[in-house]
């Protein structure tokens, strides 16, 4: 997932399990790339970096002043160098607010920075209204002209779509959508309780091959579902009005419109029947095959997060990648552009965000929860793509469907390392890969129907969206998923995100087909997409790149068919005895 974390700004990208996502605003993209001046990346150590809040009163009073001077009407070059200005302050704003968010996740009990976090995310909130404001006025007035020229088509484009997704009329109902976010964020790290032999007993202490602490198991989620669901209820209806209040029939749409996607609902809902009908299939025939060698070489490997380092940083250099990639990555070591390891206190998840004035991405994971090397390979497809955009404006925009290309195809470019790393058990550790990225899609397309009939009818009781969410996962993965969706933040922090992880993994796996054919023709395809950083669109970027477009081709059948073929797998995609 890659989305930016406040209106205008490309932020955090993220694993395909977890993400942290708080968008108060719309990803923006134009079909051609923007020429973009050179990135100069900053020599700064994180470890060393200080907070400021920056000066709010100040970065409003200069937008006062450049509206009084439009009204004027004979101040052009200073009211165009005044806004100059105030870009330069969002970026210094855009970068504390990134700074602060991490020394939160890195320990959610911190009162401090959980506080400057909101704070900052109310006044961008409000801020970017403010600019939609100032923007418009510049244009219609006799400085349009010139204003146009300076900024450029494409920044222009951005901000008329913007205005339309955002409005004065919704800013108290983003700030409490906010709050909601947050509360949702510090009671998903408390540990809930079951009791055992009069102890009390989390999640760790459980062992699931006992099937009384199975019953645990279940209760604890129940517990876990029941204040997290009425959060999620909250954040629905709340998300129902602010669409309304847009003039938005459906939330569904504006979610759509607000991730700046140039598919529809209607183009998910029809990509995802194609999912069911090839993949599903051939997930279960996966696990079928090849479950009990997998749990096996799982079990015997002592392979960790941290081994991936060396392990990538001899990728980079000797795998034929571009030398841009390694440098990113002696960038990332070398500055602390980092947080690894974990703890009690820090949030579960993994994303990569930018330190924007510094052009500075940081990759943050919680290695308690992701353990192995894969998702260090994940996460630095984001990183790269991010040191490769450098510092953005107001209304830039990331694509999320092309980001997640970006970490899921460097995710399967590295299995060519499996076998230094894994030795006998290479094959079955990426077999495991690959039935997680077929699970990816199917997972994706599941959790998009789940939100679209909850959007549907947003006074739906928990109890009917959970026995909701039980059917629907049936459907695609063959089990029910009662309590558990709680645990995916997408669904508070980013509605509608999560498909973009099945039309990614779709495309990462027509990568893995193409290397298996030809290595080289599949890193020139990467190294091309990796290219299209910001304000770029998803569909023609595909084309472009020489990959399928996952709605019009026939793409999920062929990939169904390559997994057929390489694992032997037993049937033909499609078939129910595959």
């Amino acid at each position: 997932m890659i989305h930016r974390r406040k209106a205008g700004r490309a932020a955090a990208a993220v694993l395909a399990a977890c993400l942290l996502f708080s968008a108060c605003g719309p990803n923006l993209f134009q079909t051609q790339a923007e020429e973009r001046p050179p990135v100069v990346h900053a020599d700064v150590d994180f470890s060393t970096l200080e907070y400021t809040r920056p000066d709010l009163d100040a970065l409003n009073a200069k937008i006062d002043t450049a509206l009084e001077q439009v009204s004027a009407g004979d101040k052009e070059e200073e009211t165009l160098a005044l806004y100059d200005d105030i870009l330069a302050d969002i970026s210094e704003l855009d970068t504390m607010s990134a700074i602060a968010g991490i020394r939160y996740n890195i320990d959610l009990t911190d009162e401090y920075y959980e506080a400057e976090e909101l704070a900052l995310d109310e006044a961008y909130t409000r801020l970017d209204n403010r600019m939609n404001e100032l923007t418009g006025a510049i244009l219609e007035s006799g400085y349009g002209k010139a204003a146009r020229a300076r900024w450029g088509d494409g920044f222009v484009e951005r901000y008329e779509v913007n205005s339309k997704l955002n409005s004065p009329e919704i800013e108290e109902l983003s700030i409490q959508e906010q709050a909601l976010v947050s509360e949702y964020q510090k009671l998903s790290a408390t540990e809930y309780t079951a009791e055992r032999d009069g102890e009390a007993v989390t999640l760790n202490d459980l062992d699931l091959t006992q099937e009384s602490d199975i019953a645990l198991y279940y209760a604890i989620y129940e517990k876990r579902n029941a204040e997290l669901g009425q959060i999620y209820r909250e954040l629905v209806q709340l998300r129902v009005e602010i669409a309304k209040k847009l003039g938005y029939d459906s939330y569904t749409d504006y979610a759509y419109d607000l991730l700046g996607r140039d598919f529809t609902k209607e183009d998910a809902a029809a990509f995802s029947e194609k999912v069911k009908e090839y993949l599903a299939p051939i997930s279960d025939a996966i696990y079928n095959r090849y479950y009990s060698d997998i749990a096996a070489a799982q079990a015997r490997t002592d392979v960790t997060f941290d081994d991936g380092i060396p392990v990538l940083e001899q990728a980079l250099k000797n795998g034929g990648y571009p030398a841009a990639m390694s440098d990113a990555l002696t960038y990332m070591l070398e500055h602390n552009l980092y947080s690894f390891g974990g703890g009690a206190n820090k949030m579960a998840a993994g994303y990569t965000t930018l330190l924007n004035r510094y052009a500075a991405p940081y990759m943050f994971v919680n290695t308690d929860y992701y353990t192995d090397p894969g998702t260090l390979f994940h996460e630095f497809g984001h990183y790269y793509n991010f040191y490769l955009m450098g510092e953005t404006l107001w209304n830039d925009g990331n694509n999320l469907d092309l980001a997640e290309i970006h970490s899921q195809g460097l995710e399967v470019l590295m299995f060519d390392t499996y076998e230094d790393m894994y030795g006998e058990d290479a094959s079955y550790i990426e077999y495991a890969q690959l039935m997680n990225l077929v699970d990816s899609v199917l997972q994706g397309c599941a959790e998009d129907e789940f939100q679209q009939a909850v959007f549907e009818d947003p006074d739906m009781p928990l109890d009917e969206m959970n026995l909701l969410h039980a059917q629907i996962y049936q459907d695609y993965m063959g089990y029910p998923l009662v309590y558990e969706w709680v645990d995916i933040h997408h669904h508070f922090e980013t509605p509608f995100y999560y498909v973009s992880y099945a039309t990614s993994a779709v495309s990462a796996l027509e990568l893995w087909a193409d290397a298996l054919e030809n290595r080289d023709k599949a890193m020139q395809i990467y190294d091309k997409l990796t290219q299209y950083t910001i304000n770029v669109e998803y569909l023609e970027t595909l084309k472009k790149v020489g990959l399928s477009d996952p709605f019009s081709s026939d793409c999920v059948q062929r990939v169904a068919q390559a997994l057929n073929d390489e694992m032997q797998l037993s049937g033909k995609p499609g078939s129910k005895a595959a």
